[in-house]
């Protein structure tokens, strides 16, 4: 054959080889997302104010990227060829860690104490915890605060080398003092998590398995003094095989790296069965709203979770007579009222935490009692009026503040009426943020902030209201 020849043959396999991911969107059929990805949707050519779309060709670009014939396929190839040459990993999210175990990239962080909150932050932290507990016994129920922790945290020894970490406290251990001065309850689930000879998280997940989901349980209600029967009581289950039954779990994680792999994480599911059922069908363990009921349990739960009660509300579930279980962020205090259940749990993971100063929950502000007037402080004080109504009722009020001691509450004063706002909010660049829902009918003319400034009460006017 002559070497011209052999050229376009090349030449003409390369490029049918090229249009292969293009071609094949027409008969090859795409794969779900993986893990946690969102896919671009598809384009459209007019707006739906019937305007032609002048992003057509960007958006065009976007979607083949994402959606091109065999693409979970090769980026699988991909990533399994950077670990096995490299030992790095082709998902910016995920750290590869020794034996086979994967961590969250963002945790890596909280591990070497890198990126710590602000001394404000956590104190913020601790008295927004302090105000939904005021909150949630004034209506006759109790709170209870847990951080699952991070993986990282209990398993350190699976990490790459990743640094030494700092020898300061880690965000967590800096919040309890806090929220012990605030009288917040809270329960350490650090400890109760270290099983000998058995992990309880997923080697490939950056959740706790079953085994963790349970002792996870059994120290929430053992904290809250509940009468309870644990599952692991009197179960090993490294040698109680007649209590457990073995299954496979696929890990969030190494779905992210590996969207087509098909390796799989043991776990153990207890052979005693659940009691509880639900009040309707939930699509998923990750539903914004279940609902369950045991009329065989007594005390009602409201459940503020993230991902991580995908697996522990279940275990829950099991002990309450009834039990809301929320993914609302930030939490939607209401639900008690709605509910009128008897315990509140508040459940984050550690690497959030800053959820607690960025993210206030939605409840109405407290009214507070304030005789004489306060001298005039130095510093600035923003306050605006939100567009939004999350709370049926109320009036949503945001705003900055500077010149604020490390601990001082905040407070609004609106015509005669005096609220404490919350110390929480978004805009930690500009301030110190703070956020509070009040009556709908409040006075908003002449509003006055008040705050702690070198140990005295002070007061501020709003510079944009």
């Amino acid at each position: 054959m002559q070497a011209k020849t052999k050229a376009r043959l090349a030449m003409g396999a390369f490029l049918a080889a090229c249009l292969v991911p293009s071609a094949g969107m027409l008969v090859i059929p795409e794969r779900s997302a993986a893990a946690n990805q969102q896919l671009v949707q598809p384009p459209v050519i007019t707006k739906t104010d019937g305007s032609f779309n002048l992003n057509l060709f960007q958006e065009v670009t976007d979607y083949i990227a994402d959606h091109f014939a065999l693409r979970q396929e090769l980026i699988t190839a991909d990533a399994a060829l950077n670990a096995a040459l490299f030992h790095v990993s082709a998902e910016e999210d995920v750290v590869l860690g020794r034996d086979g175990w994967l961590f969250y990239a963002e945790t890596v962080d909280d591990y070497l104490r890198t990126n710590p909150l602000t001394g404000r932050q956590l104190w913020a932290s601790a008295h927004t915890l302090a105000l939904v507990q005021e909150y949630v016994q004034d209506r006759g129920a109790r709170l209870l605060f847990t951080a699952a922790p991070n993986k990282a945290t209990l398993y350190p020894q699976y990490l790459p080398y990743v640094g030494t970490p700092l020898e300061a406290e880690g965000n967590l251990d800096r919040l309890i003092p806090l929220m012990e001065e605030e009288g917040v309850p809270w329960a350490d689930l650090r400890g109760a998590l270290q099983y000998p000879h058995f992990a309880t998280y997923f080697p490939r997940d950056s959740h706790w398995n079953t085994i963790g989901a349970a002792m996870a349980q059994q120290a929430l209600l053992s904290a809250l003094d509940k009468e309870h029967q644990p599952f692991l009581e009197g179960r090993d289950p490294l040698t109680d095989s007649d209590a457990f039954t073995p299954c496979g779990h696929r890990g969030d994680l190494y779905e992210m790296v590996y969207p087509t792999g098909t390796e799989q994480d043991g776990d153990l599911q207890f052979d005693r069965p659940f009691t509880f059922n639900h009040v309707r069908q939930p699509r998923g363990p990750d539903d914004q709203r279940i609902e369950t009921e045991n009329p065989a349990k007594t005390g009602s739960l409201l459940m503020f979770r993230d991902s991580f009660g995908n697996s522990l509300y279940p275990f829950m579930a099991e002990e309450y007579g009834s039990a809301l279980f929320s993914r609302s962020m930030p939490c939607q205090l209401s639900l008690l009222d709605q509910t009128g259940a008897d315990t509140v749990i508040f459940e984050l993971v550690e690497r959030n935490l800053d959820y607690l100063a960025t993210r206030p929950p939605i409840f109405p502000a407290p009214e507070r009692l304030l005789t004489g007037t306060p001298p005039q402080g130095t510093g600035t004080a923003r306050l605006a009026l939100s567009q939004q109504y999350p709370l049926e009722g109320y009036t949503r009020l945001t705003g900055t503040l500077t010149g604020v001691d490390e601990n001082s509450p905040v407070y609004v004063r609106l015509g005669e009426a005096l609220y404490e706002a919350t110390p929480a909010g978004e805009d930690w660049d500009g301030g110190c943020p703070f956020t509070l829902y009040v009556p709908q009918d409040a006075c908003l003319e002449d509003a006055c902030v008040l705050y702690i400034q070198q140990g005295e009460l002070r007061t501020l006017l709003p510079a944009n209201m």
